[in-house]
């Protein structure tokens, strides 16, 4: 499910970020990113219709996190 390369960092060779967050539904697989540097791999739970707001939870812990835009993050579906 989620892949990682050697020294623990996950890259995305031609992949395109999430640009509209309003096509992932709930149990989707994304991998976070802020910064350029990969945080952890998440589910999302809940995004707002206009995709201004998502929920996910953080694979591993089971954290919860709310994420708007503008926000320093990146999506990348897995």
């Amino acid at each position: 499910m989620f892949k990682e390369a050697t020294g623990g960092r996950r890259l995305f060779p031609g992949q395109e970020p999430v640009h509209e967050w309003a096509t992932l539904q709930h149990g989707d697989c994304v991998h976070v990113w802020s910064n350029g540097s990969f945080l952890y791999p998440a589910f999302v739970d809940l995004c707002a219709d206009n995709g201004q707001v998502i929920w996910v939870i953080e694979h591993g812990t089971g954290s919860r996190r709310l994420f708007v835009r503008g926000d320093p993050v990146t999506l990348y579906t897995s």
